[in-house]
């Protein structure tokens, strides 16, 4: 009992840490690390250095996560440096002709498609950039346009198993494929994103009244835009586009070719980064370093939880509540992973309810499948709910304040994301139960 004590003091300390945003999340995470690896224990044999032992780390280390999460971030980097996302951002303005309507819809659907492939922070700092610029010609505040576009790129991200990092998190432990990742949620996320991006049209169609007369003053000003001037270094453009092509396939066969996740991502970073040319020390250095020692640290956090019994404990709390019934199980992480996404960021979370999910299907003999895909959608639309929520959600919120000046309220932020995100989290409510939990 005082082992699980000790470490679920700990976690909720750095789990606190990591809400208030006060310190870097990487150190916070360097610290959890080693409170659970150095911290002095008394038992029965004596005192002892930290919860888990060199073996534990081993094996509690989620390896495939990391070596695909760099495979990815390496890619993203190299394809930036090109000048690959401003000049598809531009190429997306060109067709919209300025249209603020257009804008609106196609800027969304951007950030949902990209962010199914690549992390949605990295979507949101180019797109967000791009949207105020846009909006600053068109005389339009962006606001609207940027919370459409963050909940856009956190519901596109949840289709896939390398879109949002609590998917890759949840793939690469429970063993899914790229495939049944993408059949089982994506029906399911393509709904969402219609019904939240009709929402958000609701919400601020006041922002559309004018837009022909918006259009028609803007368009033949700015109509000879070229989008090709965004591509800074052509070569690396070409084979950064075509490496990550590559890489898409190979994820999506990968089980069928029977190598890993990590292999792919590596294989796709060591391809670009020996091909790319002179800007490889660039791109190696926008890497994104931190991100990659944050998940290394959060992975050996709940390896104590899981070590201790901590994790095991909650599942069994959570099977006595649902009686052991599949469809009330499913409908409790849903909705609990959906709220606790939506005030805590939802990459801590997801990494912790995965041993949950496992152990409660364990306790109650119940399918795990079902468990999973309910854990997915929760966790990822539920971040939506407020400017903390997910990573991209702080993203896109810092660069508006960065750009114009202005403090985004929480206010301004929930009153429409909070209706959207509850709408979305009732939707998946009612296809989960079609399809899986009856």
């Amino acid at each position: 009992m005082t082992l699980k004590i000790i470490a679920s003091v700990i976690f909720v300390l750095i789990y606190a840490l990591l809400a208030s945003d006060k310190i870097h999340r990487t150190i916070v995470a360097l610290w959890g690390a080693l409170l659970f690896t150095a911290i002095p224990i008394l038992t029965d044999k004596g005192f002892h250095l930290g919860l888990l032992t060199q073996t534990d780390l081993l094996h509690y280390e989620n390896w495939e996560a990391l070596g695909l999460i760099f495979g990815l971030f390496t890619l993203v980097a190299a394809l930036r440096e090109s000048g690959f996302f401003r000049w598809l951002g531009l190429a997306i303005l060109k067709y919209a002709k300025f249209d603020p309507l257009y804008v609106f819809l196609l800027f969304s659907l951007a950030a949902a498609t990209l962010s199914a492939f690549m992390d949605s922070v990295t979507v949101m700092m180019f797109l967000a950039v791009l949207t105020i610029e846009t909006c600053g010609v068109l005389k339009l505040n962006p606001l609207p346009f940027i919370i459409t576009e963050i909940t856009s790129a956190n519901i596109g991200g949840t289709s896939t198993m390398i879109g949002n990092p609590p998917n890759i998190i949840i793939g690469t432990s429970m063993h899914l494929s790229f495939l049944e990742f993408l059949f089982a949620v994506g029906p399911i996320v393509l709904v969402c994103f219609f019904l939240n991006l009709g929402l958000f049209y609701i919400f601020y169609k006041k922002v559309f009244k004018n837009r022909e007369q918006v259009r028609a003053e803007i368009y033949e000003k700015n109509k000879d835009i070229d989008p090709g001037s965004a591509i800074t270094d052509p070569r690396l453009f070409f084979i950064g586009s075509v490496i990550f092509l590559i890489v898409i396939v190979f994820l999506a066969l990968h089980s069928v070719l029977g190598v890993s996740v990590a292999f792919v991502g590596i294989l796709g970073a060591s391809l670009v980064l020996l091909l790319g040319g002179e800007k490889m020390p660039e791109v190696i250095e926008r890497i994104d370093w931190h991100t990659l020692i944050f998940f290394a640290c959060l992975f050996i956090m709940v390896g104590g939880l899981e070590k201790t019994g901590v994790l095991a404990d909650i599942a069994k709390w959570v099977g006595g509540v649902s009686g052991g019934n599949l469809m009330i199980a499913g409908l409790i992480i849903l909705w609990f992973s959906a709220v606790a996404s939506a005030i805590v960021d939802n990459v801590p979370f997801a990494a912790a309810m995965v041993p949950v999910v496992k152990d409660l299907a364990i306790a109650t003999h119940l399918p795990l499948t079902p468990l999973i895909w309910a854990m997915v959608l929760g966790v990822n639309i539920g971040g939506n709910g407020t400017p903390i929520g997910a990573s991209a959600n702080v993203v896109g919120v810092s660069i508006i304040e960065k750009r114009t000046g202005k403090k985004v309220s929480w206010g301004e932020y929930c009153k429409t994301a909070v209706p959207a995100t509850l709408a979305c989290t009732l939707a998946c409510s009612v296809l989960l139960f079609i399809r899986y939990l009856r």
